[in-house]
């Protein structure tokens, strides 16, 4: 008990060392490598602050230029001469509206400008005469004569296209399905963009009529396609027309031309909103650019002479991001104002835009110090397991010496008692004086199988032991094994039972290290067979292997215990096994002599079972060193 609370007081001291000497530096390393991490971390922060107030103010800078020169541009071009035709798109696309306003009021871009005369009195009773004949009298053909002199009596476009419709509109009722046709695909080429009291265009009635009532879709699509491309600000009449008409078209071209019509009516939604907010706007807008709507577009109203007219420029700010930005007006945690210039317009930077590379990845930090932690740590481990390894080899050691004390002392004993038993002549006749004589010479040969087994052990521990390979019969060895444990059996009363297969062929084998083996297999066998003092051993054939079986019917092993009593010094610690010496060295040298021969060593045991050991050899031996 004391050796033992030693043994643990010295556990105790050496994790006490390792958490000193181990622990306490690797939190000293953490702690400073946390902080070097912090300090690097704050310091990409400012740089990375000082970083987007420069971004910031370069953006506004080019921003500002951007525009200038946009505006200036597309002015240059709407105060060209007089009678030149402006066009219809800006020459930058991003540019959504240019147009002018008459005092707070901003006009709309598909506003007409068209001043409506009244209508000549020859059309308008040639008119109201087809409209009495068609309607009233259901006259389609008398309707179309009078239709036919209003086209005749108009005096504008508006007024011809409008009798046109008209005419058409009876060619369908009279039958006349071509005609009708043809009316129409010529209305489509010659109204251009007259539109009745609606604001809705002639041409977009005539494409209508021709899909559902003259079914002559092909002329219809394709002009409505080319109004959806072209056209830049139609009215909203116009647009949701051409939107209802398309839907039924499977094609791709008419698919794309109804997305166009759908995000014209989504910018016809934003510049209704804008000039409703006109008002308040137009203030901030002579002398800043306003961000207005989601996503934003800038209105600015530039600065100009008397002599030329002023305009409203709305411009998309999505077009103007630079990379990795967006432009919103809308604040969000990561966006910032873009400051003076512009009003309500923030700049939200993309994550990583700013971020500055540190001299060392926080990552790489972290790995490092693990690795350096890792390694001191497994170092500590290390010498921590080879100290406790150390202690338990010292104690295995001193256990052996004890072990082998005692077991040396066992037969000396009995040698010397019975050979002073005779000596003293104290034996009574010649049979009694041969038992002890063959007790003397079973303890000799006990004395030495002990002392080979140390000798042998010391020699494979030096790398030092060599077996002489000789071609040898199986049968033999094994009965001169069992033979030589014939006596010390008889003496405690085992009967040891030999089943021999003579049919096994000659194999290469040292003998006298095999049947050391089998001696050691058979000891065991005695010593751990508790009250069964039956013992059988048996060899066999079992393919290309010989197998030698030594079976007891004992104490058994436990199956967790089975993989380490093979271990040099190790013994199955068991209130069965207190009792019985030995030095743990049998088994290991057993199956140190197996392999040696190319062969394996298993066991068989549950406690209270018993156990089975095997020594399987390859036939025809295995080279070996002579």
């Amino acid at each position: 008990m004391a050796a033992k609370s030693m043994r643990e007081l010295k556990r105790k001291r050496l994790l006490l060392f390792f958490l000193i000497a181990i622990l306490l530096p690797a939190a000293a390393l953490i702690l400073l490598g946390w902080r070097v991490v912090r300090q690097e971390a704050e310091l990409a922060n400012s740089r990375a602050a000082e970083e987007r107030r420069t971004a910031v103010e370069q953006l506004r800078r080019e921003l500002s230029a951007r525009l200038e020169a946009i505006t200036l541009q597309e002015i240059n071009r709407r105060i060209r001469a007089p009678g030149s035709p402006v066009p219809d798109r800006p020459a930058d696309p991003s540019i959504v509206l240019v147009t002018t306003f008459d005092g707070d009021r901003m006009l709309l871009p598909w506003a007409s400008n068209e001043k409506r005369s009244a209508p000549s009195p020859q059309f308008d009773e040639a008119r109201q005469k087809g409209e009495l004949l068609e309607f009233r009298s259901d006259n389609a053909v008398a309707a179309l004569v009078a239709y036919r002199k209003a086209v005749a009596a108009a005096k504008s476009p508006r007024e011809k296209c409008a009798a046109r419709l008209m005419s058409g509109r009876v060619l369908v009722k009279g039958g006349r399905i071509k005609e009708a046709a043809a009316t129409y695909q010529a209305m489509l080429q010659d109204c251009g963009d007259a539109s009745d009291d609606f604001g809705i265009r002639f041409r977009l009635y005539a494409a209508e009529r021709l899909i559902t009532a003259c079914k002559d879709s092909g002329a219809a699509f394709a002009h409505l396609i080319e109004a959806a491309d072209t056209v830049r600000w139609m009215s909203p009449q116009d647009a949701y027309l051409v939107r209802s008409l398309l839907a039924p078209a499977t094609d791709e071209r008419a698919q794309q031309a109804r997305r166009n019509i759908e995000s014209q009516l989504q910018r016809m939604d934003q510049v209704s909103a804008l000039g409703r907010e006109f008002p308040r706007i137009m203030p901030l807008a002579t002398s800043n650019w306003v961000a207005f709507g989601d996503p934003p577009w800038l209105v600015s109203i530039p600065q100009a002479d008397d002599q030329q007219p002023r305009f409203v420029f709305v411009v998309s700010a999505r077009e103007l991001a630079p990379p990795m930005a967006a432009l919103v007006s809308k604040e969000t945690e990561t966006s910032v104002p873009l400051g003076s210039g512009f009003s309500g317009l923030r700049v939200d930077w993309q994550p990583g835009r700013f971020a500055t590379p540190r001299s060392m990845p926080a990552s790489l930090y972290a790995a490092a110090l693990a690795l350096i932690i890792g390694a001191t740590v497994l170092g500590g481990y290390l010498v921590l397991r080879d100290v406790n390894r150390d202690l338990r080899v010292a104690e295995l050691r001193t256990q052996f010496v004890a072990s082998v004390s005692h077991e040396l002392k066992t037969p000396l004993t009995a040698v010397r008692m019975f050979a002073e038993t005779l000596s003293m002549g104290r034996a009574k006749d010649d049979r009694t004086r041969q038992e002890y004589l063959a007790t003397i010479m079973n303890e000799s040969e006990r004395l030495s199988r002990l002392v080979d087994n140390v000798l042998d052990f010391s020699k494979i521990e030096q790398g030092r032991k060599v077996y002489h390979m000789r071609p040898a019969s199986l049968p033999d060895v094994v009965r001169s094994a069992a033979q030589a444990m014939q006596y010390p059996l008889e003496q405690l009363g085992f009967k040891l039972t030999v089943s021999i297969d003579e049919n096994i062929p000659a194999t290469e084998v040292d003998t006298d290290a095999l049947q050391q083996a089998i001696l050691n297999l058979l000891s065991n066998a005695m010593k751990y067979s508790g009250s069964s003092p039956a013992i059988e051993m048996t060899l066999r054939q079992d393919d290309k292997q010989a197998v030698i079986e030594v079976i007891d019917h004992g104490i058994g092993i436990p199956q967790d215990e089975q993989p380490r009593i093979f271990e040099k010094f190790y013994r199955v610690r068991s209130p069965e096994t207190v009792s019985v010496a030995g030095t743990g060295l049998g088994l290991t040298l057993v199956k140190h002599t197996v392999e040696a021969h190319g062969g394996r060593v298993e066991v068989r045991s549950a406690p209270g079972e018993g156990s089975t050991f095997s020594i399987r050899l390859p036939l025809g031996g295995r080279e070996g060193q002579t």
